[in-house]
């Protein structure tokens, strides 16, 4: 029986033996499976932050996306790789991905009711970050040491541990080492100190602390961060990272982490999204979001997440380098000069008001200055943008402002075209025109009414075309828009770079903007365009309206105004700014040469000299308020020469005055009447004289060249007796047209009916 009883034990024994040798073999083969088909990506880059830069491509302007810059392994200091070796895996250089030992005490003290452990090995901790792996379970952990094991086959250390502290959590919404330093301690990863990258070490294991911060940074819990903090000394001293005489000096627990709060407010200023650049970076994104694969078609950076949903990842979390066309210079001091600084013009002046400035490059198009607001996340008073990177891809509100007399230097180029000299002569006195008479109460008036032109014949019928545009005179101007006709004035600007107009005749969501790279002047006359177009009736972008100065700068070359200078992706440019120069069809040199002599007189007339010594040429311009006396609108534009030949690239700008939100007369601090000459015109001046001087922009002419077209054209009404059969007779003059408001000062203002703003 006893013997029977063996026997039968004995027979178990072999049973169970057999039975774990084959159960053992087909764990083997499962598991040989397994690890097969656990297999690593071919790309195993991050998501990082991509930065937008000034132009000259070392300054940066904001950074969007994921808090995180890569840095390569030579750039991160060894007192940081051994310090996060001491945290949180000592056996990093001596394991292949996994610590049995390890893992054998977790799962003892999960088992067995301790503490529960994850015995996870920095390759584990850098497999889970990288596939995502949620939850704590074992299968999640087979994964994960499997992921591991394959990376320490595939992976040197050094590549492991660049990759870990590139991907590893800090807090502070500081992802990788070179984040989380300068969210700690406001310096580049590669100037950290030993007892620093020690404390940074220290946070990994709770950087957040359910939410209320690390427990392991000091300005949340300083004695469990001192703690910690001396848990890394003694396992780096241990493990012969530091020598035992030099932890004294090297290993003092950091006083200068900064607090939380100026970390985000540092996190903020980088990002820079709720400043005046903010604009900025939402017009660079939308030309980014524009790019194309001239092969295919398809949209360069958009992406398709999980969900089928399309979005721009490549661009927020791409670690682009993106290059804007902004001067670093440049940009502060139209911010100062257009915003309520206490340098600016704008200072202390009604809280109503807001201001617009645009510079754009002549030659180039590149947008070198821009203030539409001072926020990034408010509206946009320069233009408007459309961007579908960080935002939906919507019109942003914003848009035009009606340029008043401004938009005559298109009228003036279009007359230019025609062949009339800036010599000719028109009549500058209110006119009776068909359907705009005294008797309609819609005579085409100039906003001195009552006041006779000054010009050198003593007779306000007797103008000349440089006279009436100095004083900005609307009854010639309305009369050279009917004599054209006004799609031909349209097609100037359009030519010079005006894209977007408005109707103001209220549609269903308000004026109408009309595409002008799509529509022609012919499309859009009369239907939503008339004569007013003449001297300024339609708004349109600050934006646009400097483009289309810079295009004049540039004696007629148009180059279309643009944000995106540059793309960077690992090193490697991938995208370059194209230029294209195109000719307003029918403007000469001589032509613009001629305007400009015209221009100069605008900015002499209201003593805006250049305190620094540059020629300026410009238009002032106002828009009335309704029907009103009192102004809704001022502007002023202009450029100073453009001398490639010289290395004088010169420069263009645009400023807008008017309201923030609903229309109301604008005054200034004095209680006066805004008008073109007398705000914008000192914000104008004053942007270019510190814009150019910054810079060094050589000082340069303007070309004196001859006369273009004839001068025995136009409506004037000469006040001697005129011989010349072929010169318009009679009262009027000749065809002549009407229109509301404007000559400089006073003088440029015009009634309509009212705007209103998108």
């Amino acid at each position: 029986m006893a013997r029977a009883k063996k026997r039968r034990r004995r027979n178990i024994l072999i049973a169970s033996i057999a039975a774990f040798i084959m159960i053992a073999g087909v764990g083997m083969v499962a598991g040989t499976y397994y690890f097969d088909q656990v297999a690593l990506p071919d790309d195993i880059t991050l998501d990082q932050s991509t930065t937008i830069f000034y132009s000259d491509g070392q300054t940066p302007m904001a950074r969007i996306g994921e808090n995180r810059t890569v840095l390569p392994f030579d750039q991160i200091p060894k007192d940081m790789q051994h310090a996060i070796v001491a945290a949180e895996d000592n056996t990093f250089y001596t394991n292949d991905g996994v610590d049995y030992k390890g893992v054998v005490r977790a799962a003892w003290n999960n088992v067995s009711g301790g503490d529960r452990q994850g015995a996870s090995t920095i390759s584990q901790q850098y497999a889970r970050r990288w596939a995502e792996l949620e939850g704590v379970t074992y299968a999640r952990k087979v994964r994960e040491a499997v992921i591991a094991l394959k990376l320490n086959q595939q992976y040197s250390k050094d590549e492991i541990m660049a990759m870990y502290l590139n991907i590893v959590y800090f807090g502070r919404g500081a992802y990788g080492i070179e984040a989380a330093s300068q969210a700690y301690f406001a310096k580049p990863a590669k100037d950290l100190k030993t007892n620093e990258a020690m404390l940074l070490a220290c946070l990994v294991k709770d950087p957040e602390g359910g939410g209320k911060g690390s427990p392991y940074d000091p300005n949340i819990d300083k004695a469990s961060a001192e703690k910690r903090f001396n848990y890394v000394r003694d396992q780096m001293i241990g493990l012969n990272f530091v020598p035992a005489a030099e932890a004294a000096e090297r290993m003092k627990f950091p006083d200068n982490v900064i607090t939380p709060a100026a970390a985000r407010e540092r996190s903020a200023a980088a990002q820079n999204l709720g400043k005046p650049e903010g604009l900025i970076v939402h017009h660079v994104l939308g030309e980014v979001a524009t790019l194309t694969d001239p092969r295919t078609g398809q949209l360069l950076y958009e992406d398709v997440d999980n969900a089928g949903k399309k979005n721009f990842s490549k661009v927020t979390n791409g670690g682009l380098k993106i290059v804007s066309t902004i001067d670093k210079d440049m940009q502060p001091i139209a911010v100062r000069e257009a915003s309520r600084n206490k340098d600016s013009n704008m200072n202390n002046q009604p809280a109503n008001l807001q201001a617009a400035l645009v510079a754009v490059e002549p030659g180039n198009g590149g947008v070198k200055a821009y203030y539409g607001g001072d926020s990034g996340n408010g509206c946009d008073y320069a233009s408007y943008y459309i961007d579908p990177v960080l935002g939906k891809g919507g019109e942003s509100c914003g848009g035009g402002h009606p340029p008043g007399s401004t938009f005559k230097v298109y009228t003036l180029a279009t007359a230019l075209m025609a062949g009339y000299s800036i010599d000719s002569m028109w009549n500058g006195i209110p006119q009776d025109f068909p359907g705009r008479t005294a008797a309609k109460k819609n005579q085409v008036k100039n906003a001195t009414e009552g006041v006779e032109p000054r010009c050198k014949s003593g007779s306000g019928a007797w103008c000349t075309l440089e006279e009436i545009t100095v004083q900005s005179l609307n009854v010639p101007f309305y009369a050279i828009a009917l004599q054209l006709g006004p799609a031909k004035v349209i097609n100037t600007a359009r030519a010079a770079g005006i894209r977007d107009m408005w109707a103001t005749e209220d549609g269903k969501d308000g004026p109408q903007r009309k595409d002008l790279t799509k529509l022609k002047g012919e499309d859009v006359v009369p239907k939503f365009f008339q004569e007013e177009v003449g001297f300024g009736q339609y708004p349109i972008t600050v934006l646009d309206h400097a483009g289309g100065l810079a295009t004049f700068a540039a004696r007629g070359t148009s180059v279309r105004t643009h944000f995106l200078k540059e793309i960077w992706q690992g090193g490697k440019k991938t995208y370059g700014e194209v230029i294209k120069p195109q000719r307003i069809p029918g403007f000469t040199e001589q032509m613009a040469d001629n305007m400009a002599k015209v221009l100069q007189g605008v900015p002499e007339h209201y003593g805006l000299r250049s305190a620094k010594g540059y020629q300026l040429a410009g238009k002032t311009g106002t828009w009335q308020l309704g029907n009103t006396t009192a102004n809704a609108h001022a502007w002023m534009g202009g450029y100073v020469p453009y001398d490639p030949g010289k290395k004088s690239p010169g420069l263009a700008a645009a400023v807008w005055v008017g309201n923030q939100k609903d229309e109301q007369p604008i005054k200034d601090k004095n209680g006066a009447n805004i008008i073109g000459g007398k705000l914008p015109g000192p914000i104008w001046r004053d942007f270019l004289n510190d814009a150019l001087a910054k810079v060094n922009m050589p000082k340069v002419k303007f070309q004196n060249s001859p006369l273009t077209g004839n001068k025995d054209v136009g409506t004037g009404i000469s006040p001697q007796p005129s011989t010349d059969p072929g010169f318009p007779p009679g009262p009027g003059g000749g065809p002549g047209g009407g229109g509301q408001g404007g000559g400089p000062g006073p003088g440029n203002t015009v009634t309509t009916v009212p705007t209103r703003r998108r």
